[in-house]
């Protein structure tokens, strides 16, 4: 015969049991963390605005020497493929054919998502703006006046860009964009191996892929 003391041992043995099974279907059942988003789906059609940038880069080489001219255009073909408007300036100085040291002064305009907060941004608006706003019943100046475009998720592997056209060599540059100039683009990087070798050279292009926010309306992107 089942005593209340046994009952009640049954129980306190029991209890944790199912206290760690309802913790573990709650876990699954949460939805993803933001760390844990999925990649942007390739080809699916976002609304973006253009967002303009200036960047002033320094490129210093070991291995690989640019002339000014020959670093403009390899730079400018990275941008370009990666979602840059083909009305970027690109502008050199400084270089020298024996030390590998340039600078580049860059000015693009790119597409991000048409997101309140980039909007914000964009506009120049900010909380205390909005609040103004809203108190004299005015439209939020963060949403207005952009104007929006129609862009995509491309997947650019650098290694089989044929209009990057990239060389061994190249190794050095393109890790130093994808650190410095990469990040201020929509852009999100799905594999890389970049371990550029100065002292025995590169045998292999540089690999990298990324998936890049780009503008629908230019045919050369798509």
């Amino acid at each position: 015969m089942t005593t209340g003391s046994d009952s009640q041992r049954r129980m306190m043995f029991c209890a944790p049991i199912i206290a760690t099974l309802l913790m573990a279907v709650n876990v699954q059942a949460q939805p993803p963390s933001s760390s844990e988003a999925q990649p942007p789906v390739a080809g699916e059609i976002v609304a973006a605005a253009w967002k303009i940038q200036e960047v002033i880069f320094g490129y210093r080489g070991y291995s690989t020497i640019y002339s000014c001219a020959g670093l403009s255009d390899k730079v400018r073909a990275i941008l370009r493929s990666v979602g840059a408007r083909d009305t970027l300036t690109v502008r050199a100085s400084g270089c020298n054919e024996g030390s590998g040291v340039a600078r580049l002064q860059i000015l693009f305009e790119s597409p991000v998502e048409a997101t309140a907060q980039n909007l914000r941004e964009l506009t120049g608006s900010n909380a205390r703006k909005e609040l103004i706003a809203r108190v004299r019943g005015e439209r939020l100046p963060a949403l207005t006046g952009i104007e929006t475009i129609p862009a995509v998720w491309k997947t650019v592997a650098f290694a089989r860009d044929r209009a990057l056209d990239l060389a061994p060599g190249d190794c050095e540059l393109v890790r130093q964009v994808r650190r410095e100039i990469l990040p201020m683009l929509s852009v999100r990087v799905l594999k890389e191996r970049l371990n550029c070798s100065i002292a025995f050279g590169n045998i292999a292009r540089p690999q990298l892929t990324i998936a890049a926010l780009v503008a629908v309306s230019d045919p050369d992107k798509q």
